[in-house]
Parts: C-alpha cells; sequence; structure tokens
C-alpha cells in the first residue's frame, strides 16, 4: 500500500514529528538539536572504533547537518555542526585508532567546515524564508500605506465564515469608506504624505470600531473596514462614523479635512461561506451608489427585504415606487477615450427608499429574481427610455443609448421583442441603441432569444456583454455569441490597480478582444488611478463618477456629447 494513504506510514511520522519540533521554543530546539548532534557524533566513533569507512562517513555526514540547517535554522544547524566537529577531535579518539599527525593537522578545518556547513545553510534557508515572508506581504498589501489589500480581506471574510465556533446568525459589517477628495491632496502634498493620511484614518476607524475590526485599502479613494460579530444597531454605528469623519486628520501639525461617504453592508456568516468576492462586490456596489447620490451615510442589511414594514407585496411597492416617482431613470454619460468627448449615455434605475436612501438595481435585484415581475419592471425601463429619447429626438439631441435588459440574469425573448417594437415606433436609429446583456444571461442564453438577439444584431444594434470577467464566460466563447463589445466587470478592474498580475490579466484580455473587433468597455472608474490606467492599456470607453455622475434627464451634459 502506498505510504500516503495510511495515517501511521513512517512518512507521515516523519512529517508530523518535524512539525512538533519547529513548533517548539527555542530552549527545547537547542536542547534537541545538542542531542542530535552527540547522536550523529557517536555514531561516527562507533564506526571509527570498529573500523569502518570513516573518510566516506565523514562526509555524509555532512548531509544531516545541512537539513537541520535548512529546517530548524542557523542557530540550530551551527550548534549542531561545532558539537560534533568538537567530538572529533583529538581529544576523543584514542591514539592507537588514528593516524595523529593527520588529525592534528585536519581537525581545526573539520571543525570549521563541520560548523560553517550547517550555519550557512541555515542562513540560506532563512534568507529566502524572509523573501518570501515579504513577496506574500507585498502581495496583500496596499502600495504607500502597507494596509491589507482586498486579498488580504477576501481572506478574512473566508476564516470568519470558516470558524464553526461563531454562530450561523452572526453578522459582520463591511465599512466602506470612499474619500472622494483624496487624488486632489495627492496633488497637492505629494504621494508620501497622502498615504499618511489615508493610513491615519484607517487607524482612527480601527480604533472607533475596536480592536477585533480588520481596515484594508482596495483603491487608492477607498477604505474597507470588517467588522465581524457585530452587536452596533445602524443608530450607533451611524454615531460613530459620522464622528470619526466629521474631525480632520493632523499629519506633522497639519490639519487635513477628507469628504468622506460611508457605505455599511451588514451580512449573516452563513451567507458569506464561499462567497467572499460576491459580498466584497456588493459592499463596494452599494457604497459606490450611495457616493454617486452624495449620501453622507448609509446602511444596507443584506438580509433585510424592502418590505420588512410594509405588508403589500413587493409588485405593489414596485408599482407604487414608479407612481410616485420614487423609481425612476438617470442617465450616465461614458467617455470615448479617442476623441475625448462622452460618446453614449446609461440609462440607470434609482430606487428612492425612504429607511435606506438611494437603492441601485443591485441592491434590490435579488427581490425581482421572479420572471414575471423581471419582465413587469424591464417593460417599464425600456418605455421610459424611449418616452425619454421620443424628447431628446424632437429636441435635436444627438443620443446614443445604453441599455440592461437582464435584471434577473434571463435573456427574455419578450423583452427584446419590446425592444424591437419601440425602435420601431419612436423611429430611433437602431445603430444608435447599446443592450447589455449580463455574463450570466449569455452562458444559459436560450435558441429563440439568439435568434431575437441575432435580428436586432442586424438591425444595427449593438450587444454588449455586461460584467465580462466574473468567470462565467472566456473570451473565446464570446466569440461565437452575436456579442460587439464587453463591459469589464468592476471587480476586476479594481483589481487591476493594485495587482500586477490582474493587471496584465485585464492587458491581454483588452488585446485579444481588440484583435478580435469587440470593443472594451469600463464602469466604476472612480479614481485618478483607474482612469490613467484603464486609458494607458487602450480601453474605448471609460464611465464613473470622477468622469460624470448619473444625472436627471434634464441635467445631461449635451454640449460635452459628440
Amino acid at each position: 500500500m502506498d505510504d500516503t494513504s495510511n495515517p501511521y506510514s513512517f512518512s507521515t511520522w516523519c512529517r508530523e514529528t518535524l512539525v512538533e519540533f519547529t513548533e517548539l521554543n527555542a530552549e527545547k530546539q537547542v536542547f534537541s538539536g545538542f542531542l542530535i548532534a552527540v547522536f550523529i557524533t557517536a555514531c561516527v566513533q562507533l564506526i571509527e572504533y570498529t573500523g569502518g569507512l570513516p573518510s566516506v562517513f565523514e562526509h555524509l555526514i555532512y548531509l544531516p547537518l545541512i537539513f537541520a540547517g535548512l529546517l530548524l535554522g542557523p542557530r540550530i544547524g551551527g550548534l549542531g555542526g561545532f558539537v560534533t566537529g568538537i567530538a572529533l577531535t583529538p581529544l576523543f579518539f584514542p591514539a592507537e585508532l588514528i593516524d595523529q599527525t593527520s588529525v592534528v593537522s585536519d581537525w581545526p578545518v573539520r571543525l570549521l567546515m563541520l560548523t560553517l556547513t550547517p550555519l550557512i545553510a541555515g542562513l540560506i534557508s532563512r534568507s529566502v524564508q524572509q523573501l518570501h515572508h515579504l513577496e506574500n506581504k507585498a502581495k496583500k498589501t496596499f502600495h504607500g500605506t502597507e494596509l491589507p489589500n482586498q486579498e488580504a480581506l477576501l481572506e478574512q471574510i473566508n476564516a470568519w465564515s470558516e470558524n464553526n465556533t461563531v454562530p450561523e446568525n452572526a453578522l459582520m459589517d463591511i465599512i466602506n469608506l470612499r474619500l472622494s477628495n483624496i487624488d486632489k491632496l495627492r496633488n497637492q502634498v505629494g504621494h508620501q504624505k497622502a498615504d499618511k493620511i489615508v493610513a491615519e484614518l484607517a487607524r482612527q476607524l480601527k480604533e472607533a470600531l475596536g480592536a477585533s475590526a480588520q481596515i484594508g485599502q482596495t483603491a487608492t479613494n477607498e477604505l474597507v473596514g470588517l467588522h465581524a460579530n457585530t452587536e452596533n444597531s445602524r443608530e450607533e454605528l451611524q454615531e460613530k462614523l459620522q464622528q470619526l469623519l466629521s474631525q480632520p486628520i493632523v499629519i506633522d501639525g497639519t490639519e487635513f479635512s477628507l469628504d468622506t461617504t460611508a457605505g455599511v453592508f451588514r451580512v449573516k456568516r452563513e451567507n458569506t461561506k464561499d462567497k467572499a468576492n460576491m459580498v466584497i462586490h456588493d459592499a463596494h456596489q452599494h457604497s459606490y451608489q450611495a457616493a454617486e447620490n452624495n449620501q453622507a451615510f448609509s446602511f444596507l442589511d443584506q438580509d433585510g427585504d424592502l418590505d420588512d414594514e410594509q405588508d403589500e407585496p413587493l409588485s405593489k411597492q414596485l408599482i407604487s415606487a414608479i407612481q410616485n416617482e420614487n423609481i425612476k431613470l438617470y442617465y450616465q454619460p461614458r467617455l470615448n477615450t479617442s476623441s475625448g468627448y462622452f460618446s453614449v449615455i446609461e440609462a440607470i434605475v434609482r430606487w428612492r427608499d425612504n429607511q435606506r436612501g438611494y437603492l441601485s438595481t443591485e441592491d434590490f435585484k435579488p427581490l425581482i429574481e421572479e420572471p414575471a415581475l423581471a419582465k413587469q419592471f424591464t417593460g417599464w425601463v425600456i418605455n421610459t427610455a424611449f418616452s425619454d429619447i421620443a424628447e431628446w429626438m424632437k429636441k435635436d439631441y444627438i443620443v446614443r443609448l445604453s441599455l440592461h435588459i437582464t435584471l434577473n440574469d434571463v435573456l427574455e425573448p419578450t423583452v427584446l421583442n419590446a425592444v424591437a417594437k419601440a425602435l420601431n415606433k419612436t423611429k430611433f436609429p437602431p445603430s444608435s441603441l447599446s443592450l447589455e446583456v449580463s455574463e450570466r444571461s449569455l452562458v444559459r442564453i436560450g435558441d429563440q432569444a439568439k435568434a431575437y438577439l441575432k435580428k436586432l444584431r442586424s438591425m444595427g444594434v449593438t450587444i454588449i456583454a455586461d460584467q465580462f470577467g466574473e468567470g462565467q464566460l472566456t473570451l473565446q466563447s464570446i466569440f461565437v455569441l452575436p456579442v460587439d463589445a464587453i463591459k469589464l466587470s468592476e471587480n476586476l478592474v479594481m483589481k487591476a490597480t493594485s495587482n500586477s498580475d490582474k493587471k496584465r490579466t485585464l492587458i491581454s484580455m483588452i488585446k485579444m478582444a481588440r484583435s478580435r473587433g469587440l470593443k472594451t468597455i469600463a464602469t466604476g472608474v472612480d479614481n485618478r488611478a483607474k482612469l490613467l490606467l484603464l486609458k494607458h492599456i487602450g480601453c474605448d470607453e471609460l464611465q464613473g463618477s470622477i468622469l460624470s455622475k448619473p444625472t436627471d434627464k434634464d441635467d445631461i451634459p449635451w454640449a460635452r456629447i459628440r
């Protein structure tokens, strides 16, 4: 039987023994190393006394000493080699068994070699381990502030979700602070001082939340705090954060004021298992929308239903919200990086809730996954957008519109048919319309929906694969679908600004898409680092708060649209 399949095999025993040894304190390790050295020396002397092959054995003795240095470090390795060398001096050998001249002349060199060899091996091993540790640390810290980055925060969430001593209904607050003026401060005071400002805010946030909180940085203008097993009420947390953010940051005797918005996303432990990426993404989306709507504080409980305080069905709430204009369409321009002008406006849904502030589609998307309700809601979006288009066409505005039509990640033929009818009714040029369909909906697209999509595409409508890069589809699979452009996942773009591997992935993705004639679009461009990176690597269109926030239909900057 293979040793690896036997829990009581010799290899398993060796491995467990080694692990236990390395966990001993320094004194016990030194003592153990001394005993090992004495044992090795005794073996050497035994072979010498019995007339064996001392010269061969002397060379072989370096191997266990080297291993001792590599595994146990330079201190124990060097000590073991020194003791072994001392034991092999003329003082410990009878004169009649060895050549006195050889021993007298060789033993100092032998002692030196036996001491230095494991010592050097241990130093090399320690250097490699330190370099490996520094490399791992660099991968998990944000350059400049040395705060934990997104990868480190994901590990913290995973560790908490896998901790079986924590109750299933335990809560974690993911606090996202967006620093809207940090790039401006960075230009004024320099990168080093700006990093000090961010690091000091992180320290104060940890102090406010408690020692158990973990504070990290996921972008140059974004801090994320993880507060596991929180017992704070919404009001208590809001008071703490508002008190913290109202105070200036003092660095080297100078006060700096930060324009900061706080978004809190509360989640249960049972809902984080194997979903750390999704949870971080949802928290980011929530805070992003809060910043877009100029909310100083926004709180969203992932498990809180929008109808907690009302008994009426959700469908009635939606209809009521639409009728009361609590749900409405806003429009956010996209920048064409070649021309430098805005070229497309995207329709974006906002629900103004009295308790939770402005909610994006992502916030209430799980509540409209019922097909009938999703189709009804998407139909309202299409009708409202084309009604606005009709007004703009009368004013001779140049309009290129982008619509998202897969709210529940299902591409419905009836929705596509509604788009075709709206085009025909308004006489809006199909070439000026883009339809955004989610990556997930493309994975499970039906034959009828694919036929409708091809029909619209043949009319001139641009088809965009939304949230591309989440792992549902590869570029190769996109090439065989009726798609003209890819809209990069906001999560992928965010990681690319701080992770060199993700940056290379993004660059190769854009190059490959361009080689096959696909346009690339990036959203969530909310800081200068993302803007410069995406322009540099050749992304075709950019969208985000640093360029323009979602605006009411009456406030669209038509003069900047070409």
